[in-house]
């Protein structure tokens, strides 16, 4: 009935499996401009707007904790709103959109859909696991701190570590911001293609 094996259906054995699978799916060019710039933006303020680094690395360990409580937060939210997308999905039209390749990625429809969500969880995973160890081990005279210390020109070392990350972690905000925006486009566009699948069979 179907031209695909039922295998390929479980041939991900691990979040990993799925994300290398997932960079298929390309960013939109107005995302990657807009982390882009604000990325830039941010890296220009911390190494040559700001004159005080004690301001710089302030902000870098409070937006930690804000993005660790917003990250945490809405992927709760995500993951809850996702379980119960996917309960009420029909099986046969997940099956026929398995049977249909993307030609954009090369990817079943069926696996496309679910690895845009999917890519969505990863990335807030990620940046949570970022966010936590800055916050656990970024603290005044905490691990990173006393190591950077023993290593040659600590100072400035230090420095570059504190822009470095203080750029990423302002962008991360942008970038997991747009992921938000795309799931709920995703959301959308999935129902949408449900009800044209009860269309046809109606």
């Amino acid at each position: 009935m179907y031209s695909f094996n039922e295998s390929d259906l479980t041939s991900e054995k691990s979040l990993w499996d799925v994300y290398k699978l997932s960079r298929r799916i390309l960013p939109s060019t107005f995302q990657v401009i807009f982390v882009l710039i604000s990325f830039i933006a941010l890296a220009s303020n911390s190494l040559f707007l700001s004159n005080d680094q004690s301001i710089i690395l302030a902000d870098l360990r409070k937006w930690s904790e804000m993005g660790f409580s917003f990250s945490i937060t809405i992927l709760g939210f995500l993951i809850a709103g996702f379980t119960i997308f996917a309960t009420l999905s029909k099986p046969k039209m997940m099956l026929a959109m398995m049977d249909h390749t993307n030609k954009e990625t090369g990817l079943p429809t069926l696996k496309y859909n679910f690895f845009a969500f999917m890519k969505v969880f990863v990335s807030y995973i990620s940046f949570l696991v970022i966010y936590a160890l800055i916050v656990i081990f970024g603290q005044a005279d905490g691990f990173i701190s006393n190591i950077v210390s023993y290593l040659p020109g600590a100072d400035c070392v230090k420095l570059i570590i504190i822009d470095i990350v203080y750029a990423v972690v302002g962008s991360s905000f942008i970038y997991l911001l747009l992921l938000l925006k795309s799931f709920v486009f995703n959301i959308y566009a999935i129902v949408m293609n449900m009800l044209r699948w009860e269309y046809h069979q109606d």
